[in-house]
């Protein structure tokens, strides 16, 4: 079976290949553009923390810190890949734009298996268990918290314009259109702040007791690690891009174009750095809760979950 660190490897360089394939095959409507030197460095960077996992290192401090950076450009490569996939089914009015789609899908793949083959070798050199990783906390509360905060402001303000209000704007928005299209993402975000305290809080592992029917139970384990994964993921993914387009504007000066007509800046920048933070903090509550709320004892070493309460 291929170790994730030789997968990663190979995935970190079908993704420049795949980039490289953008020059003489042919494409479609382009909905972002990277710096042309992002994906290859992003790519090399993969590469590179796969080589390192491959090799005799056994500095954690190092692998961790290289191959954290190398996962965090792949996630900024493979952003819009959202977007290309409402493209391939056709919810977008034109077809995917094929080199670039494959590009970012490699480039996310890279960065799941480098981040799993990272974990496992961190935890190799720390004679934990592979599998299980050993006992550890629940997240702590202010994660929850933090991700609270950094997920508000998406929802404020796009109900604040679905109410016909002009903060951040030149004119009520038009291209919302009240509580419609442009609306029906912000529930996304409310079951997401949802998800970010049950986290971190004891009735994310035990139902409370105003819960009729359901009182003292365990809760849908995996439900809550489906959501915040998938969360974190498009959080990832969107986050690092508009991210880096913010940093780029302030180190430059200038502002990059906005889509939409009489929209002040600021709005969409705060939206992007806001989603990036959001990650940063439900990314590794999601991972701790999922090796603290383990309820079956671990294959590998046998270690009996703590209970949960």
């Amino acid at each position: 079976m291929l170790k994730p660190s030789r997968a990663a490897l190979i995935a970190s360089a079908l993704t420049f290949l795949d980039f490289e394939s953008r020059h003489f095959l042919p494409r479609s409507r382009v909905l972002f553009e990277l710096p042309s030197w992002a994906t290859p460095l992003a790519a090399a960077a993969g590469v590179l923390g796969a080589a390192l996992l491959m090799s005799p290192l056994r500095a954690r401090r190092a692998i961790v810190a290289i191959n954290g950076g190398a996962v965090m450009l792949l996630l900024w490569a493979s952003g819009g890949i959202l977007f290309d996939l409402l493209r391939l089914f056709g919810l977008m009015g034109f077809g995917p734009d094929w080199p670039m789609f494959a590009t970012r899908a490699f480039a996310l793949t890279s960065a799941i298996l480098l981040f799993r083959a990272t974990v496992l070798r961190v935890r190799a050199l720390a004679g934990a268990c592979g599998r299980c990783g050993g006992p550890a906390a629940p997240p702590p509360r202010w994660l929850g918290y933090l991700g609270v905060l950094f997920a508000l402001p998406y929802p404020v303000i796009k109900t604040a314009w679905a109410l016909g209000g002009t903060i951040g704007l030149d004119y009520p928005d038009p291209a919302r259109d009240g509580f419609t299209s442009g609306w029906l993402v912000v529930p996304a975000a409310l079951v997401g702040i949802v998800l970010s305290l049950a986290l971190v809080h004891r009735w994310g592992r035990i139902w409370p007791g105003w819960v009729p029917g359901l009182a003292g139970r365990p809760t849908p384990r995996g439900l809550l690690l489906f959501g915040g994964w998938f969360g974190a993921g498009l959080l990832f993914t969107m986050g690092p891009t508009g991210f880096a387009d913010v940093i780029a504007d302030l180190i430059s000066g200038t502002s990059s174009a906005n889509p939409i007509p009489g929209m002040h800046y600021w709005p969409g920048a705060l939206f992007y750095v806001s989603w990036m933070c959001w990650a940063l903090v439900l990314g590794p509550s999601v991972y701790l809760y999922q090796r603290a709320t383990r309820r079956k004892p671990c294959g590998t070493c046998a270690r009996v979950p703590v209970a949960q309460g």
